[in-house]
């Protein structure tokens, strides 16, 4: 499992939030929190906040679970739309009034943790319940800072192979297994696009996250230097990974830019104009609702190697809690294997906790969902860079979509994105 600093990150195509920045620190620490100020009928109140109302059924089973062993504790869960969620926590955060339980996600883990605004769990994570040896070290070094340890691990986030079994079944093809490689992708691509139909064969869209950077990981080749401190977006294995990313696109066998622009990558999926989409565990959810979509998955395809991005969240607790041994105590609890299996039970989320993930898997009959779980082997962190988020992500959004759209060579693209980005660490 390859490790990146996490600093401040570079942003997946529009899918990460402003930082903090100047936020500062957690208030007055005589503030009130948000949790509970009080106790109402003789128990103590805390609350959990997270942005995925699918999980909610699942969090309020784990805070079910706890309050059978604690009585006097009361938990709240409350679900906020990714959109609205940190302009929540940011003005909680700066009214030192941050709910109790929060659920951090490794790029913000930083901005929250540098300003004072979470409490340090390292005592927890060296304990018997929780301890760190439970789960996978990449998940618990991306909220490590400075060795301290600001997140219990909650579960993981990996990438795979989505394919439509009713395009490949009219195909006349087999479906994708755990062995294929590049070619494989590309000749299946080719075989099920079928323009007269609006058909293609494979997203290969301007997104980091979900497709380029698995592909770059696959070639032996990376977007920064930890050691140097530099992007290497430059390099040659970086640039032959990009120049097959954007093949599908120049042979027709995906969607454009401008295609993307009038459907994302999971419209073109659910809606049976794509046969094959890179996509997360998170997905799994949406695509089971899509009642016409007949879909399965596999692992992605091998380049020089196995490679796919693996992250996870955790549960971070209020520096400014009102009750800090209770929710360190919930903490805990929330990183146990029962808990967590708990989690895993749900089927919405893939548990951090070693050895619980089977029940995740068992929740689904319909396909094999094993192969995001076996992605915890070879998998890679999101990449980080000391470039501002601002800057970083402007020089993507610039030459990104014109190396997609074929408007501007890849190696030279590619370049001119590493002079940028290296620009702004002067």
């Amino acid at each position: 499992m390859k490790k990146y600093k996490k600093i401040i990150t570079l942003l997946t195509a529009g899918s990460m939030v402003a930082a903090l920045g100047a936020c500062g620190g957690s208030g007055d620490a005589e503030g009130s929190s948000s949790s509970g100020d009080s106790k109402k009928g003789g128990k103590t109140e805390l609350k959990m906040i997270f942005w995925d109302s699918n999980q909610e059924p699942g969090l309020k089973a784990m805070a079910d679970g706890f309050m059978e062993k604690n009585p006097d504790i009361a938990v709240t869960v409350e679900t906020v739309p990714w959109d609205e969620y940190w302009t929540k926590l940011q003005a909680a955060a700066q009214g030192g009034d941050l709910p109790d339980i929060v659920v951090m996600h490794p790029d913000e883990v930083e901005n929250y943790a540098s300003g004072g605004i979470l409490m340090d769990l390292t005592d927890i994570l060296e304990g018997d319940v929780a301890n760190r040896s439970n789960f996978p070290d990449y998940v618990v070094q991306d909220f490590s800072i400075d060795d301290k340890l600001y997140g219990i691990p909650k579960d993981i986030g990996t990438v795979a192979l989505f394919y439509n079994k009713d395009l490949f079944d009219a195909a006349n093809m087999e479906y994708p297994t755990s062995d294929w490689t590049w070619a494989d992708l590309t000749a299946a691509a080719e075989k099920l696009t079928n323009k007269d139909a609006g058909i293609y064969g494979l997203n290969a869209d301007n997104n980091g996250q979900n497709f380029y950077w698995n592909l770059i990981w696959q070639n032996n080749g990376d977007i920064w230097n930890e050691e140097t401190g530099v992007c290497t977006f430059d390099s040659p294995e970086t640039v032959e990974a990009m120049e097959y990313a954007v093949s599908f696109v120049e042979k027709g066998y995906s969607p454009t830019p401008a295609d993307f622009a009038n459907l994302t990558a999971d419209e073109y999926f659910e809606s049976g104009k794509t046969a094959m989409t890179f996509a997360g565990s998170w997905m799994l959810t949406e695509y089971q609702n899509v009642e016409e979509l007949n879909f399965g998955v596999a692992e992605l395809p091998t380049g020089k190697e196995k490679a796919a991005i693996c992250s996870g969240m955790a549960f971070s607790v209020s520096a400014n809690t009102k009750h800090p041994e209770e929710a360190k105590k919930l903490a805990e609890y929330l990183g146990s294997e029962e808990a967590q299996t708990i989690q895993a039970e749900s089927g919405v989320a893939i548990p951090a906790y070693k050895g619980t993930q089977q029940p995740w898997i068992d929740k689904f009959t319909d396909f094999d969902a094993a192969p995001f779980v076996k992605v915890e082997d070879y998998g890679h962190t999101s990449p980080g860079l000391t470039a501002s988020t601002t800057e970083a992500t402007a020089i993507l959004d610039e030459y990104m979509p014109q190396i997609f759209s074929l408007e501007l060579p890849v190696e030279e693209g590619m370049k001119t994105i590493t002079e940028k980005i290296n620009a702004t660490l002067q």
